[in-house]
């Protein structure tokens, strides 16, 4: 009986279904047309939420939190006050660099003019003057950042320079010289710079203010010897402290963070038979663990392209990559610029001093504003004022250092500084020892080595 009622139940569905069908049909067409219209409504209102996609593709930027800018990285090497009678400093003083730098970003450069560079040393003999020293010489598009020079009211075009000197005029207004020796040119500007102030910081000093003497470096010219390039030397030994810090593990970890870093796509990436080679054919990561250093090569740029293309400062692409790619790590400050071949190298800087030995150099090529080589220590420092060991080491002054140069081509050398050697505490790898000597920058590659040193020779050579 209940098969029975289940079977007309169906019947009766069937025959209203097939009696009623063309209705059933417009119902279900009006039904298709209404939904296509809320679908096409939908689309072309749609909001995407592009924030998310946003966040994404800047994962690997928002992981960088020590970025930097290109004033950040720029530092004095040396700060001279001359009294008229002697030549004074203060090494090794972090404050004391810092403050500078404040009160260079808070001076204004105004009336601005080229001038020839004769005569400046017997112009400045009976005056007191402050003079700020660069590392390395920097381009116009840098030292017109720095010095916040104003452009209405003068002109200033040099290709380089690498220091400034501040003076006093007779109306007590501060003038400054900004300096190029090996072009034998200068720049003449007004200024608003806090001459006193900095004068008595050297003053009231008690402890740290040590005695220079000038050496110069002389080349012939059509007009007679004229000074190339001039260095300030301690006039007698002194000491300063040796350091020990600890440094974060270098491990599987901290190559992934470059390697996401550095390759565009890291999914893409493939290694090499050893492990420690990756690429994704248009680039490639070398890591070498003896010394913890990587290599970053760029095929896509041919490095024997026009240098002379480049449109941008190789420094200013540097900072802007860094900050981009895995940050900086120590307290990395510029310290070298070959605008001739689009080389940049920075060094990282403790207490004031730089890590010059120790394979610490981070050094990036440019080539028509692409990069053609990164490469840069993994080793990152945990620096703080509670560092442990810390032991006096005594310097050589200027006697000593001008017998050590009578072994060099002067017109070889590039710099001379005291940096630190730093090595690994005996028995810990993850400890490392800073021990303040002098170095020498020497030849045309601009290669370091310390400037005594009993197996030394001339070139680097051992």
């Amino acid at each position: 009986m209940t098969w029975r009622k289940i079977y007309n139940a169906i019947k009766f569905i069937v025959k209203s279904v097939y009696k009623n069908f063309e209705v059933i049909k417009s119902i279900v067409l009006v039904f298709l047309i209404a939904l296509s219209l809320v679908l096409t409504w939908s689309l072309w209102t749609l909001k995407p939420n592009y924030t998310a996609i946003e966040d994404t593709r800047t994962v690997k930027k928002a992981e960088v939190t020590d970025t930097k800018k290109v004033t950040d990285v720029i530092r004095p090497s040396q700060v001279i006050f001359y009294d008229k009678n002697s030549y004074r400093g203060m090494p090794a003083n972090d404050k004391f660099i810092s403050r500078i730098n404040q009160m260079l970003d808070n001076t204004k450069f105004f009336d601005t003019k080229t001038r020839p560079f004769n005569g400046v040393d017997d112009q400045l003999k009976q005056k007191e003057y402050i003079e700020v020293i660069y590392p390395t010489d920097m381009t116009s598009d840098l030292y017109s950042q720095i010095f916040n020079m104003a452009s209405s009211g003068g002109s200033f075009a040099i290709p380089t320079a690498d220091r400034v000197i501040f003076y006093k005029k007779d109306t007590n207004e501060v003038e400054a010289h900004i300096i190029s020796y090996s072009q034998r040119k200068m720049i003449t500007a007004s200024t608003t710079f806090p001459f006193d102030s900095l004068k008595n910081i050297i003053n009231d000093a008690k402890t740290g203010v040590l005695e220079y003497e000038p050496f110069n470096v002389e080349s012939g010219t059509n007009e007679g010897a004229q000074v190339a390039r001039r260095f300030y030397f301690p006039k007698r030994s002194f000491t300063l402290n040796s350091y020990s810090y600890l440094a974060r593990t270098v491990n599987e970890d901290t190559i992934d963070r470059y390697k996401n870093a550095l390759f565009p796509d890291p999914s893409t990436v493939k290694s090499g038979n050893t492990g420690d080679y990756y690429t994704d054919e248009n680039s490639a990561l070398e890591i070498n663990r003896t010394s913890n250093r990587i290599k970053y090569t760029n095929f896509a740029q041919e490095p024997d392209e026009d240098i002379t293309q480049q449109t941008r400062s190789p420094l200013f692409n540097s900072v802007d990559f860094i900050n981009n790619h895995a940050g900086w790590g120590n307290p990395y400050f510029f310290y070298n610029l070959d605008p001739s071949s689009g080389s940049v190298a920075f060094l990282p800087f403790v207490r004031g001093i730089p890590i010059i030995g120790g394979n610490m150099e981070m050094r990036l090529d440019w080539t028509n504003n692409e990069l053609n080589d990164y490469q840069r220590s993994m080793v990152e420092l945990v620096i703080d004022e509670n560092s442990f060991k810390p032991k006096e080491v005594r310097l050589q002054g200027a006697e000593q250092i001008k017998a050590a140069l009578k072994e060099y081509d002067m017109s070889l050398v590039n710099k001379l500084a005291v940096g630190y050697d730093m090595s690994h505490e005996k028995g810990q790898d993850n400890v490392y020892m800073l021990k303040p000597a002098w170095f020498v920058n020497y030849g045309p590659n601009h290669d370091w080595q310390p400037l005594f040193h009993d197996s030394r020779k001339p070139g680097g050579e051992n």
